[in-house]
């Protein structure tokens, strides 16, 4: 199988990008279909007469342009401060009411508008049209029976309208869709052009990183002197690739090389070796990577070194002889508890010959 620097950039990028487009594509989805919902759907109106129709049916969200529209000096309070007042139009034989904010009532009075584009939340409201006919009926000195119905209960509520969650989805959705173009982009140009890509930066402190990549290449191509897992050795790099990162370290540079044993636990498991291999100079080379294969580390520092390295540290030969230690210690602990039950069975069978005898 042929070994390249060029391939090891790609498959990391790849296995990295591919969970980041699986969920930016879930998550635009999410978005779709939650933006398809009738509540943050918005319809266009262009009969304001089937305000009923367009209630029962429920699309209450509507954008409407409406004629003709007049205060009624009722209006909307929030403590001292007025945050809304209700206006009306006549159509056909009923007064239709619309509950308009206090800035779009200020425009709608400074300016004198003869029309009104708004979006509106249509809300069935029996109170308060009942209210505005009773005081409709007392402004005209008639009779309220002689008014009902005459208010529509349905209302064109601007104050309602749900305009910062349907632009919040229309964002996020906006959002969602550049981010994973943009993924989706530096993907194809990071495989086209491997110097593009993230990881390559590692390459930056030897020089050009276009440059170091097609070197790494021909050394993985023709100059391969070990390749197990993740690890490579060429003639000249020591190379480890992670599943975020790959560790490039030029063999020349390595002045101080060793290896190192550890016990690390498991959880409930029994601990097992880990086998660190440190490489450093008397600059700014400090290299770490750790090994669960004794046999991988011997021969990367033998590739790296052309020499084996075999021997254990003296503080592993100590932790054997501990636990060479701990487990005579147990031995003779379950000898001493196993002797001293034997006497007491032996002085329980004596009292009873005894007892017997009496």
């Amino acid at each position: 199988m042929q070994h390249s620097f060029r391939k090891l950039l790609r498959k990391n990028l790849l296995y990295m990008a591919f969970p980041v487009v699986l969920i930016l594509s879930a998550f635009l989805l999410l978005l779709f279909q939650v933006s398809r919902l009738e509540a943050f759907q918005t319809h266009t109106m262009d009969d304001p007469s089937q305000i009923r129709e367009y209630y029962n049916s429920g699309q209450k969200n509507v954008a409407v342009t409406l004629d003709g529209l007049k205060g009624t000096g009722v209006s909307v309070k929030e403590g001292e401060d007025e945050i809304a007042e209700y206006y009306y139009y006549v159509s056909g034989n009923r007064i239709q009411l619309v509950l308009l904010s206090d800035q779009t009532a200020k425009k709608l009075r400074t300016n004198d508008v003869k029309s009104l584009d708004m979006h509106a939340e249509i809300v069935k409201d029996e109170v308060t049209a009942g209210y505005l006919e009773r005081e409709y009926a007392n402004s005209l000195g008639i009779d309220r029976d002689e008014m009902e119905g005459f208010c529509s209960e349905y209302i064109f509520d601007e104050t309602g309208y749900p305009l910062f969650r349907i632009r919040l989805i229309r964002i996020s959705s906006i959002g969602v869709a550049v981010l994973l173009g943009i993924l989706m982009l530096y993907v194809i140009l990071a495989t086209a052009f491997p110097a593009l890509n993230h990881e390559a930066r590692v390459l930056r402190k030897f020089g050009p990183v276009g440059r170091y990549i097609r070197k790494l290449d021909r050394e993985m191509e023709k100059k391969l002197r070990f390749h197990q897992d993740n690890v490579t050795v060429t003639e000249n790099f020591l190379i480890v690739s992670y599943l975020s990162r790959i560790d490039v370290v030029r063999i020349d540079d390595i002045k101080y090389l060793s290896k190192h044993v550890e016990k690390r636990k498991r959880g409930l498991a029994r601990p097992i070796h880990v086998y660190r291999l440190t490489a450093s100079n008397a600059d700014d080379l400090y290299f770490e990577a750790d090994f669960f294969d004794e046999e991988i580390i011997n021969d990367v520092i033998y590739f790296m070194r052309g020499e084996p390295l075999l021997e254990y540290e003296e503080h592993v030969l100590k932790e054997k002889e501990e636990e060479e230690n701990e487990i005579a210690e147990q031995q003779q602990e379950s000898d001493m508890l196993a002797e001293e039950e034997g006497r007491e069975s032996e002085q329980e069978i004596e009292d009873l010959f005894e007892d017997e005898n009496e």
